[in-house]
């Protein structure tokens, strides 16, 4: 009976697109031990991401654009209000860059996962051609946002009534659609008796209650039951709201290993269809018991947690590996589960991972590894641990040393100076440790004694120092707007980091969030904070809140802004076009694993941002490069920066909680000024996947002298200008030189060329400035 029980877990869409995920297939491989050897894994989440970034989605999306965002409308006022700057924004880049997109997205996507991914020169451009064609899909569901990141909606995910709107929303769900025509028939073709779906992020709720009410639909004899981290902070309360029914069945709390091999045998026992079986007896599992005349929501006790070290090592069989945007798969793997410390003020992950502290031993771990290794042809891996024990980071490189395991590795890490001493340091690299990513938090004794943290600043600089000279690349998780955090603290925090370089690589900086699990919401007098809710937010976990003393959110979201910018300027992964290895998870350790030292790929960082910009010279110039090009009435610049304002963040949905701030949106279209009329002509590069801005005078000389030849030949065919008129050509030629827009003729096709006449020469101010590319 088991063998003949097909059941399929899906993580759906949005997780990050750079390597699988670890609960599913923990769960199938706990399932098929069990007898159930019909369990598949899909990673809807991958395999969505491939859809939409493909030529012929983006076409589709392109024609959709057309539809739906007027652009004459939008670029005909006289003035652009901060609420239609976003439209704006997307209807501009949609126009220019979705014939580009279209041709090169395929391409793009096999340089990062590829050989051609360790060159910045290819990687950088190729992933800025996957962030535009992101932008492409979500311009045709505008508002809705789908980044590397995120996804997002105009409606609330702290809402049950907006979540089940956004789930039958045909315009703005690009999901919808895409389920029902490109994953709904295989599953109704395989018919499964059990579907799970693995809610990890708020980013993935309205994605995966889509898919459950299309899946209930077409298969009504399909128990549809869903779990995972964001749902075991919510799923009571989701579970209790109106019309949840018509998505799913049932919700596993916590672990997923004993709740599914019990759901699934019960069903199989039963011999009743799904809705008529009783399931009052499967642990950690809250069901809708549809056996009556009304729907009943029931929530069952606790079931028995896993013991770790007996269970089987995951199960990646079937997931498409070549789809992960990597060249070479960085496979996960759960040394161990909650937190040994578990005292954080602000912490919840072991209340909600639960229950209590369990870990595999380092021998098994050690041969797991190595199993792991040997089938699916890897040596990365990123260990998935809350902080690894004392014991554990002793025990574990000796383990793998011991069995030659030859692989790379990384994970997050408490700051624990007697095992992370030069020695222990040294060990862990040798085992294959490349990078650690400790928390931090904070630069303040006060706040750290008031985190219950349990260490010091001496201790942090130690274990990092170690860290660091072993060559493992260091990682600090940093907070700003702790209740009661002033600017000045937050600033120290900031110059401890900066003064930490070059031990510390990167950072990692969120601004505070109260969650309804944690010290800082039970216990708020003892933080000084007084906590806000929201009657209208029935599934509300993250609650804004008023301190007594130090910054307000909004202060604390200046600060985010002002420290993120100093990184930039300090951090070599921080700067420029180097971000990119932060922000895509694993990136910057496949350099780390390919045996390129912190030191190294810091230099290369800092010598691709300070690549002096091109000046001008005696030599002749002709236009450079194949740009698209649009007239444009309001500055882009102008908006992004505009849109990039704290105000502006605060007024969509957050990039960590995934909520709008209430009233924010009229906040910032009352602080933030709407763009005049300026008459500019935006230009796209779509080899390196670039917007540049222009003046309509500045554009004009650029294609005199294109259709001229060059600028002497240009000049040559026309009267002297005057003085004034010189000023501008002067400034207008080295505004063009240093956008890259004007090159110099070579020697070799320059037979008919002649020197610069002299007052060109000096240089000027710039009178435009490139426009910033954020990713």
């Amino acid at each position: 009976m088991k063998a003949d029980f097909p059941i399929t877990l899906i993580f759906p869409p949005q997780g990050h697109f750079t390597q699988p995920y670890l609960a599913l297939p923990c769960i199938k491989a706990w399932l098929v031990e069990q007898g159930f050897v019909d369990t598949e894994v899909r990673d809807l989440s991958i395999e969505a991401y491939d859809h939409f970034l493909s030529p012929k989605a983006l076409r589709a999306a392109q024609e959709r654009v057309q539809e739906r965002l007027d652009w004459e409308a939008l670029d005909g006022r006289e003035t652009l209000r901060f609420e239609d700057m976003q439209a704006w924004r997307s209807a501009a880049e949609s126009r220019l860059t979705a014939p580009s997109l279209i041709e090169n997205i395929d391409a793009a996507k096999a340089v990062v996962r590829g050989s051609q991914f360790y060159d910045e020169d290819r990687y950088v451009p190729a992933m800025r051609t996957i962030y535009a064609g992101l932008r492409l899909i979500s311009a045709a569901h505008y508002p809705s946002e789908w980044t590397p990141h995120n996804f997002t909606m105009r409606y609330a995910n702290d809402r049950s009534r907006e979540v089940l709107a956004a789930t039958v929303d045909e315009q703005e769900n690009p999901f919808l659609a895409y389920f029902r025509d490109e994953v709904l028939p295989g599953l109704v073709e395989r018919s499964p008796r059990v579907v799970g779906l693995s809610v990890i992020y708020g980013s993935q709720l309205i994605p995966a209650l889509t898919l459950g009410r299309l899946i209930k639909a077409a298969l009504p004899d399909c128990h549809v039951t869903a779990g995972g981290g964001f749902l075991a902070y919510i799923g009571k309360k989701l579970m209790h709201a109106p019309g949840i029914e018509t998505c799913l069945d049932s919700m596993i709390f916590h672990e997923g290993e004993n709740p599914m091999q019990a759901l699934c045998e019960t069903l199989v026992e039963s011999g009743l269809p799904a809705k008529e079986t009783d399931l009052s007896l499967v642990g950690s599992l809250t069901w809708f018991d549809r056996r009556g005349h009304e729907v009943i929501t029931v929530e069952n006790p606790p079931a028995h947690p896993v013991h770790l070290n007996r269970a089987p090592l995951p199960d990646f069989d079937g997931l498409p590996f070549d789809l992960y945007f990597s060249p070479e798969v960085v496979l996960p793997y759960d040394i161990n589960r909650g937190c040994y410390y578990g005292e954080c003020a602000f912490c919840t992950l072991p209340t909600v991972i639960g229950p209590g502290y369990r870990t595999r031993a380092a021998a098994t771990i050690a041969d797991h590894v190595v199993t792991l290794r040997d089938r699916y042809r890897t040596t990365h891996f990123s260990f998935i641990t809350d902080c690894m024990p004392p014991g554990m980071i002793r025990d574990l490189p000796d383990a793998l040393i011991e069995r030659q395991a030859g692989v790379t590795w990384w994970c997050d890490a408490r700051v624990e100076p007697k095992a992370y001493d030069a020695e222990g340091a040294k060990r862990l690299y040798d085992s294959g440790c490349r990078k650690l990513l400790f928390g931090f938090e904070t630069a303040t004794p006060r706040l750290l004694k008031m985190m219950k943290k349990g260490q010091s600043l001496r201790s942090v600089s130690k274990v990092v120092q170690h860290c660091a000279d072993a060559g493992i690349s260091v990682t600090l998780y940093a907070m700003v707007g702790f209740p009661s955090e002033t600017r000045e603290e937050a600033r120290a925090t900031l110059q401890y980091i900066e003064d930490s370089v070059p031990a510390v690589r990167e950072v990692s900086l969120q601004t505070f969030h109260i969650d309804e699990v944690a010290l800082t919401y039970r216990e708020p007098e003892r933080f000084g904070i007084k906590i806000l809710d929201d009657p209208e937010a029935d599934l509300q976990l993250y609650h804004d809140y008023e301190s007594e003393v130090g910054m307000t959110q909004a202060e604390a979201a200046e600060m985010f802004e002002e420290m993120m910018t100093r990184f930039s300027e300090v951090l070599p992964i921080f700067s420029g076009d180097s971000i990119f290895y932060f922000m895509q998870k694993s990136h910057y350790f496949l350099h780390l694993a390919a045996g390129v030292h912190p030191d190294d790929f810091a230099k290369r960082c800092l010598e691709r941002s300070q690549t002096p910009a091109p000046t001008l010279d005696s030599r002749d110039l002709r236009a450079a490069g194949d740009w698209s090009t649009l007239n444009v009435r309001h500055g882009y610049n102008r908006v992004l920066r505009t849109l990039h304002d704290p105000l502006a963040r605060a007024a969509r949905p957050d990039f960590l909680t995934g909520r709008f701030v209430g009233a924010a949106e009229d906040l910032a279209g009352q602080k933030l000024p709407p763009a005049p009329v300026e008459e500019r002509v935006l230009l796209f590069e779509p080899r390196r996947c670039e917007f540049l801005e222009l003046s309509r005078d500045g554009w004009k000389l650029l294609r005199a002298i294109e259709h001229a030849g060059s600028l002497h030949r240009l000049l040559a065919n026309h009267p002297a200008p005057s003085p004034a008129a010189q000023a501008s050509l002067r400034r207008f030629t080295h505004e063009l030189v240093a956008q890259g827009l004007l090159v110099p003729i070579e020697s070799t096709d320059r037979a008919h060329a002649s020197a610069l006449p002299a007052y060109l020469l000096p240089t000027p101010q710039p009178v435009v400035t490139s426009s910033p590319n954020h990713p």
